[in-house]
């Protein structure tokens, strides 16, 4: 008789074409093979196209500031979770991971527990006040949770983490799995004008800073365009507000909304644009590596981390004029032997962040816990 799989419930929250709910498909896709997969999270949006395993729709795990929002949506995360009685529950997006982590102290719920932080809760960039909340949240979780599984995007994040715990963390295990991407071939590009091209992928909001992209525009070439997609980046008023900002550029601003083929978008692009805040591993700057586009990053902490990509830039300034001088230089270069840097990108982006790697690396990890919780 063949062993049974062992279970594996991921859990999510928001349910948009975001971050989270892609690196929980590519986990889904890489342990399917060896684990029957359920994932919880609010109903899907388009950020669970591809899933493999069961879906269960659960609405409170969005980030919200409503209590009984909230409220509800714990109620309901431990009233799924005690139904599937998992061996492993694998929390990711920041209200799960602080629900979850809740319910394992109240031990409302059994199997071994893991936590991916998409980036770190606290540091540059991010809102002073939750900042400070994050910092005194993150050590009395720790000093109070059952022994987790602690996973990080990128090794800077963990021991940044490792330090803030201190012997608050010491009971726990502390690992980093990267991010994928999964474009797959492109599509042959679509028709264009002349000019370049610049793509931005990120919903609307304080993290992403989309203000920062539509003030560049102005000081680029006139024979240069933006277009910014993501979930609210065509609401009305956002978009109003990036029109005024962009000035005189505005009609080579284009605002998207959300999107499910990004293939398509980066296919027709010269270049990737990323002006956040702050970040974890940006999932649409290593789709803009797979597609062999040279990258544009503002310098939030992490950014250097992205180094390894052979046409990288991380902007000396803050300043619009001096972050278009550095980005119409980069587009100069890439484009004068486009073929050759592309073909260069693509080859470094197989050896760092290919699906394959991620697989193997996500395997590895799971039977690692569940071999130690046997």
């Amino acid at each position: 008789m063949a062993a049974r799989k062992p279970r594996i419930v991921l859990v999510g929250g928001d349910g948009g074409p975001t971050g989270v709910p892609r690196h929980i498909v590519a986990l889904s896709h890489a342990l399917a093979p060896v684990a029957d997969i359920t994932v919880v999270s609010e109903p899907d949006r388009g950020g669970f196209l591809g899933l493999e395993g069961r879906h269960i729709a659960l609405p409170g795990l969005a980030s919200s500031l409503r209590p009984g929002a909230v409220w509800q949506g714990y109620q309901a995360l431990m009233d799924a979770l005690r139904t599937e009685e998992a061996d492993l529950v694998w929390l990711h997006a920041r209200l799960p991971v602080i629900l979850g982590r809740l319910g394992a102290i109240r031990q409302a719920y059994k199997g071994r527990v893991s936590v991916t932080f998409h980036g770190l809760p606290f540091g540059p960039g991010h809102r002073r006040v939750m900042a400070l909340l994050s910092r005194r949240l993150e050590r009395w979780m720790a000093r109070r949770t059952p022994p987790l599984e602690m996973v990080f995007l990128t090794e800077d994040q963990r021991d940044a983490m490792s330090a803030h715990l201190g012997c608050a963390g010491a009971r726990h295990r502390l690992w980093v799995l990267g991010n994928a991407s999964t474009i797959g071939p492109l599509p042959a590009p679509r028709q264009r004008g002349a000019g370049r091209h610049l793509v931005m992928t990120g919903r609307a909001g304080w993290q992403k800073n989309l203000e920062a992209a539509a003030a560049i525009l102005p000081n680029l070439p006139e024979d240069t365009e933006l277009s910014l997609c993501g979930p609210g980046t065509n609401d009305a008023g956002f978009a109003a507000k990036l029109r005024v900002i962009a000035g005189r550029a505005r009609s080579r601003l284009h605002l998207l909304g959300p999107i499910n083929d990004v293939g398509a978008l980066l296919a027709a692009a010269d270049g990737y644009l990323l002006t956040s805040r702050y970040e974890g591993e940006p999932i649409g700057a290593l789709e803009a590596w797979e597609a062999g586009l040279p990258v544009f990053l503002a310098d939030f902490p992490g950014a250097r981390n992205l180094a390894k990509h052979p046409f990288s830039q991380v902007f000396s300034s803050e300043d619009p004029a001096s972050r278009a001088r550095e980005i119409d230089a980069g587009l100069d270069a890439f484009l004068g032997d486009k073929s050759r840097h592309a073909q260069d990108i693509r080859a470094s982006w197989a050896k760092h962040h290919a699906p394959e790697i991620f697989a193997t690396n996500a395997r590895r990890l799971v039977e690692t816990w569940l071999a130690a919780g046997a």
